[in-house]
């Protein structure tokens, strides 16, 4: 029986079977960058409240993911052409295994691009890592052990710019953005043999670093993906089209985010746009579904986060914006940081957002920016943190940490 015909009885399964105190994919459970974990520290230094850290055998700047006791990330050696998955012990900080499981050259990429820029996700089974090199991209999927299951080649990808969009677990498949300036797709794989159930093909092809959200709206559920200069709803089961618009910008990196019945879509470079468009759509929607627009301190690649009233969005250059999310207000406007390419995350009705230069503000939930603490990490983060096991997990220039407030001195642990 193929999933085609096996997805219907799985529209429950938005996120991977993964326990509920996993971190499984990029910005967590959900894709909202919220967990519920408790007991999550908010004060920490170099030496302090940091349980271990462990040096990177590559470099790459792919988030963190958690399952159960391993932590799980991609790697890039630029000398040897690998791409790897490292699994780290999420108690001792000790690499429990560092799978090879491609290898190929870069090709072009930005500046501030890696090889392996892409977040890999599970889905309590098997663990799925996306990678491109100068000929095509690379889907592989590895068991909990590190052991290669398959490995498949959805098309090829062109970009000056590199890869980062990471996949979506969605019941037995995974969905992989291969939005790009070539032949521009978007692809739902059987997690278990990575045999293709269905293709999109954008009507432009233009990249897009975004990852799709999956949502569900008067009990249907929506692919939410942006890219080439299009917010559009996709049927996750068939990869039909729900509805589409236009806009908010041509190019994306940020992930949308979803709540009070609207979609909160970000993109644009230079000029960084956004845009709310109310679900409930059919077909090419008119400008009646959109809610609001602004155009002022929007972000580029660090995507904003939503936590009940307020969405807490934070600029490349490091402006934080509080908005209503149901009507666009500011209800807050403040240069806070420095530049910023992490994504925040949030615990407890906290707000964590990290610089570039490793320094992390602690907001409380709300419009005036209450800072409840700031700490550094004395290097470079551009990463976005996982939250799981009463801890945040974060991926430095160099180092994977474990922050958490029941250890004291700081550990190092060599791979």
């Amino acid at each position: 029986m193929s999933l085609r015909t096996t997805i219907p009885c799985l529209l429950l399964a938005i996120t991977s079977t993964t326990s509920a105190g996993d971190w499984p994919s990029w910005r967590g459970q959900k894709g909202d960058g919220v967990s519920t974990e408790t007991g999550v520290p908010i004060s920490w230094s170099p030496n302090e409240n940091i349980a271990w850290k462990t040096s990177l055998p590559g470099g790459g700047r792919s988030s963190p993911i958690v399952i159960g006791d391993y932590v799980v990330i991609t790697l890039a050696d630029v000398f040897d052409q690998t791409r790897r998955v490292l699994a780290i012990d999420a108690s001792s900080g000790v690499v429990r295994w560092n799978t090879v499981v491609h290898r190929g050259e870069t090709g072009d990429m930005h500046k501030f691009n890696t090889a392996a820029s892409s977040t890999p996700a599970c889905d309590g089974q098997r663990i799925f890592a996306v990678f491109v090199d100068d000929r095509a991209m690379q889907v592989v999927a590895l068991d909990l052990e590190g052991r290669i299951l398959w490995s498949k080649s959805p098309g090829t990808f062109h970009s000056q710019h590199g890869f980062a969009a990471s996949p979506v677990v969605f019941g037995n498949g995974v969905i992989i953005n291969g939005q790009q300036d070539g032949e521009a797709f978007v692809v739902l794989l059987n997690t278990m043999t990575g045999d293709e159930i269905w293709r999109y093909k954008p009507s432009i092809n233009l990249r897009s670093f975004s990852t799709p959200l999956l949502t569900q709206h008067d009990g249907e559920l929506q692919l939410i993906l942006t890219g080439a200069s299009q917010t559009v709803a996709l049927n996750p089961a068939t990869g039909e089209p729900i509805w589409s618009i236009a806009g908010p910008a041509e190019k994306f990196v940020s992930t949308p985010s979803v709540g009070h019945g609207m979609v909160f879509s970000f993109g644009g470079s230079p000029e960084k746009k956004a845009m709310a468009v109310k679900l409930g759509g059919r077909g090419e929607i008119s400008e009646e579904f959109v809610a609001w627009r602004n155009e002022r301190q929007m972000p580029y690649v660090p995507t904003p986060i939503l936590l009940g009233d307020y969405l807490h969005i934070l600029s490349d250059t490091g402006v934080y914006t509080c908005l209503d999310p149901r009507t666009g207000r500011s209800l807050m406007t403040a240069r806070r940081t420095g530049p910023v390419y992490s994504s925040p995350v949030a615990a407890e009705d906290r707000i964590y957002f990290f610089e570039d230069s490793g320094t992390c503000t602690v907001i409380a939930n709300g419009k005036t920016f209450e800072v409840l603490s700031k700490n550094g990490l004395g290097e470079g983060v551009y990463s976005t943190p996982a939250i799981a096991h009463r801890s945040l997990f974060v991926r430095t220039e160099g180092h994977l940490l474990r922050i958490g407030k029941e250890f004291g001195t700081a550990v190092s642990v060599a791979p």
